[in-house]
Order: structure tokens, then sequence, then C-alpha cells
């Protein structure tokens, strides 16, 4: 589902600064690319609330996860950053 120029702009962002670090935000980023199963340009708040809610991460996974998304949202031009995380009530 992605599109020729949004492959071409993450091979770009993963051929600069730290490989493994680069290289897992690309990873992470297509992970929520295929979990919303529509175009990046098309997510919204909706699905990155749906997104975190529904896999439950670990505090730093959540992080990672959210950082991941502010790079992609930035890679297609949104104006921005996506929502944060709710924070978890935990007794």
């Amino acid at each position: 589902m992605l599109s020729r120029e949004l492959k071409h702009r993450l091979n770009l962002y993963k051929s600069k600064g730290g490989k493994i670090s680069r290289k897992r935000n690309v990873e992470r980023m297509k992970d929520f690319i295929a979990w919303c199963n529509c175009s990046p340009h098309q997510t919204g708040k909706r699905h990155v609330h749906q997104f975190f809610d529904e896999k439950k991460f670990a505090p730093s996974t959540e992080r990672d996860y959210w950082y991941a998304i502010k790079t992609l949202w930035e890679l297609i031009g949104r104006d921005g950053a996506p929502p944060k995380p709710s924070k978890k009530d935990e007794p």
C-alpha cells in the first residue's frame, strides 16, 4: 500500500543517521501503515488513538512508535504532530 514516492522517502530517511535506529523506525512506520490498512495520507488522530489502544505497548515501545508515526507524518508533509497516546490509568 506504499506509494513509490513514500518508499523513496523512507529509503532516504533510512540511509542517513544511525542505521539500526532508522531501520527500526521505518519498520515501525510500516507496521502502523499496515495496521491502518489505508493510505498514510488518510491516517488521522482516530487511527493513532485506536492503534495505541489496541496494541497496549509498554511505555518505552509506545514512545518509540509515537516518534516513528511523528516522523512518518513529517515525511508525508502533514502539518503538526500526531496526537500523543492517551495516558493509561493503572491502579
